[in-house]
């Protein structure tokens, strides 16, 4: 109920502005002295506190005006394993070219705590700059991207002054891989362990084989696609290729969770070996194929899996 009122409070692209601690401070200051000069009726303490209270109002104007005309657009982030950092890339830009110093960014956000904030400076001769953020993610899963804070105590750390943007976005974090249990490989690509064709282009030619989403072009039969237009790799003989089939079969009372990791797990070994693997999930089966873009799908769909899955 709390963050529903706040969020309509909180207006996006709106300038905030609140003296911080160093200006409560400051602003106790000069309250004294003020007290000071009435008590002992001395003019040069009052002008010392008219002084100070002048440097306060104009820092206020002028770290208000630290943040005007400034925008922050989403670029991208990469995906990342669960506790891992994650670099979040946004664009700065300015509305007129002028010179912005101390901007700072950051997340507000359960789940992604920022570990690295961004120190910006914007020139009038470079209106338009990427920014970078480092989060670290709490828990696996695909969530939209969290308030994003653009601040500064620019100039004299007196006043805090920020805005809260909202893009628009996702940030996919995967399980992270962790687990004991072995996976064994539900047959060699050829389907003959004794004969020990492999795919790379070392050795004597073997045969030629469906070429799967994700190997190499250096492998692909262009001769025989030039004739029939189909693709296939070329086979060589050498060591075996293995293929895997990471399953969905968590034991009866075995954390979701847990089981996760450990097919996270299964897949980045099988990407390791540089073997093809397929898997299962509760709510898909992902085909064969071999190599980081397979990867990334597979971990995807375990980001995807309900927790009560």
């Amino acid at each position: 109920m709390l963050e529903k009122l706040r969020r309509k409070l909180v207006r996006e692209n709106r300038i905030y502005i609140m003296p911080s601690l160093h200006g409560y401070l400051y602003l106790a200051a000069v309250i004294v002295l003020i007290l000071t000069a009435a008590t002992y009726n001395n003019n040069l303490i009052f002008i010392l506190a008219f002084f100070m209270f002048a440097i306060y109002v104009v820092s206020m104007l002028q770290t208000h005006y630290a943040l005007k005309g400034v925008r922050l657009d989403f670029l991208g982030a990469e995906d990342a394993f669960e506790g891992e950092r994650m670099t979040l890339i946004f664009h700065l830009q300015l509305a007129r070219p002028r010179a912005k110093k101390g901007l700072l960014i950051r997340t507000r956000s359960r789940r992604f705590v920022t570990v690295k904030r961004g120190r910006e400076e914007i020139s009038a001769l470079e209106p338009y700059k990427p920014a970078r953020i480092e989060v670290t993610a709490r828990q696996r899963g695909i969530f939209p991207l969290p308030e994003i804070i653009l601040e500064t105590y620019y100039p004299l750390g007196l006043f805090r002054a920020w805005k809260v943007f909202r893009p628009r976005g996702e940030l996919v974090v995967y399980p992270r891989p962790d687990g004991q249990r072995a996976l064994a490989p539900v047959q060699y690509e050829h389907g003959d362990e004794d004969l020990g064709l492999r795919s790379s282009p070392e050795g004597d030619f073997g045969e030629l084989r469906n070429y799967l989403p994700g190997e190499s072009y250096h492998q692909i039969a262009w001769k025989h696609y030039a004739r029939t237009g189909e693709l296939y790799r070329k086979v060589h003989w050498g060591a075996e290729k293995k293929h895997y089939l990471i399953p969905w079969d968590p034991s009866v009372g075995q954390d979701v969770e847990a089981y996760l990791r450990q097919m996270s797990c299964w897949v980045v070994k099988a990407v390791e070996e540089d073997a093809s693997f397929e898997m299962e999930t509760p709510a898909s089966k992902i085909e064969p194929g071999r190599g980081p873009e397979q990867a990334k799908t597979c971990l995807r769909a375990l980001a995807q899996v309900k927790a009560a899955a």
